[in-house]
């Protein structure tokens, strides 16, 4: 298995602030095309390239558009969400920090399409390097004409504000990104609306994963036809793959979607297990993603065939944990982080993530009782159905996937304590 770069095909190959080395590079094309082109047609490619959201839902990214662009009244707001707060995932760092123009020329032709007068990247407060770079590039736009009044000469305007994030999980979420920016108590909200309807200060609003605008000049600058030759036929293009956990070696790989099975993928890149003992189970998709056994890792690297196996592609944060990791502690690192990060505006999410995380504690430590594992699952199961954003539907799934997959570990803690 062999990386596959295209997104990442300039990194490290020249400054990141130097625009004349993207240029010449090819840079620019996509942006150039895009101001010349109706944005009915730009959406229609960018459908036709079956480029689907890289931030974990997935969701159509051409689709998207075209809701926010069919929004008559404006103003408009395209929002870059590089918050980046899973576990495990640590991938649009490497396109944010080594080829930041591509990022910027992927927000102008998103905004351009739209309809947006204001864009906004929304940074990760860890990523203290990352703001600086980008408060930087945004001055070097200005002058660049890439940003504000008539953008290369053309009719089409737009400003960007580099947005320090607040350091919270929960960010990650568009509506509580959004209510961050507004000034407001970030938290999820119900849909309908959508953010395409009724967004940033209420208006039409677009929240884009940096990965997924990544691709954006990739499509336009060399077509179609071109971007569908890699990947697989209901899922195009290329991944960004975080590996971490129990490994000798982590780090993030570009890879052809479809292109290897997961197990050839930790094979080939982790350079084994941290002390050389076999896979006992695999997160594939971040922390919220279920539990893979070691002995089923040989689903490909598509959504669907990873789902099929049980789990979420999810933010493609895989997180390795060798034989002889403890189940228990697994899922107690995972509650401890979930934990502290609920927003608080749904009790499904505010009570569940604190009661699962007590219960999961006293497991751990041989103090837990056979009713905690069904509440365990009672509640779990509770919060993934009726919780109002992403996160309450999704922390309880490591834990209801590891009683699932190794419930003797679970019930050897119970025996030790009834002995």
């Amino acid at each position: 298995m062999k990386e596959t770069k295209l997104l990442t095909r300039r990194v490290g190959k020249y400054d990141p602030l130097d625009l004349s080395g993207y240029k010449a590079d090819g840079g620019l094309v996509a942006l150039k095309r895009a101001l010349s082109t109706g944005f009915e047609s730009l959406i229609e490619e960018i459908r036709r390239s079956g480029l689907v959201g890289r931030g974990g839902a997935g969701f159509p990214t051409g689709a998207k558009w075209a809701m926010a662009a069919a929004e008559e009244q404006g103003p408009k707001y395209f929002i870059c969400n590089a918050e980046e707060g899973e576990l495990g995932t640590f991938k649009d760092k490497v396109l944010l920090e080594g080829d930041p123009w591509m990022v910027l020329e992927g927000i102008l032709i998103a905004a351009f399409v739209i309809g947006a007068e204001q864009s906004y990247i929304y940074i990760s407060s860890e990523y203290e390097k990352s703001i600086e770079l980008w408060e930087k590039l945004v001055v070097e736009a200005g002058r660049a004409g890439l940003l504000g009044d008539g953008i290369l000469g053309s009719k089409f305007s737009v400003d960007l504000q580099v947005v320090k994030g607040k350091g919270l999980y929960i960010t990650g979420e568009e509506f509580a990104l959004i209510s961050s920016l507004e000034a407001r108590r970030a938290a999820g909200r119900l849909k309908p609306p959508y953010p395409t309807e009724k967004g940033l200060f209420g208006r039409p609003t677009v929240v884009n994963n940096i990965e997924t605008i990544a691709n954006v000049p990739v499509i336009l600058a060399n077509g179609v036809e071109a971007y569908r030759r890699f990947g697989v036929e209901d899922e195009p293009g290329t991944r960004l793959f975080s590996l971490s956990g129990d490994v000798k070696k982590t780090g993030v790989y570009e890879l052809e979607i479809g292109s290897g099975t997961l197990a050839e993928f930790i094979n080939e890149f982790s350079g084994g297990t941290a002390n050389g003992r076999g896979i006992k189970a695999v997160q594939p998709g971040g922390g919220t993603s279920a539990l893979l056994a070691g002995t089923s890792l040989g689903c490909t690297l598509t959504t669907q065939a990873i789902r099929l196996a049980g789990s979420e592609i999810g933010t493609a944060g895989v997180m390795v944990y060798e034989d002889g990791r403890s189940t228990l502690d697994i899922v107690r690192g995972l509650m401890q982080f979930y934990g502290s990060e609920s927003c608080g505006r749904c009790a499904p999410c505010r009570i569940g993530v604190v009661r699962m995380r007590d219960i999961v504690e006293r497991l751990s430590q041989g103090e837990g009782t056979t009713e905690d594992l069904e509440q365990l699952r009672q509640i779990g199961k509770t919060c993934v159905a009726v919780s109002t954003c992403g996160m309450g539907q999704a922390f309880p799934i490591p834990v209801l996937s590891a009683l699932e997959l190794f419930p003797h570990d679970f019930e050897a803690a119970i025996h030790h304590v009834s002995a």
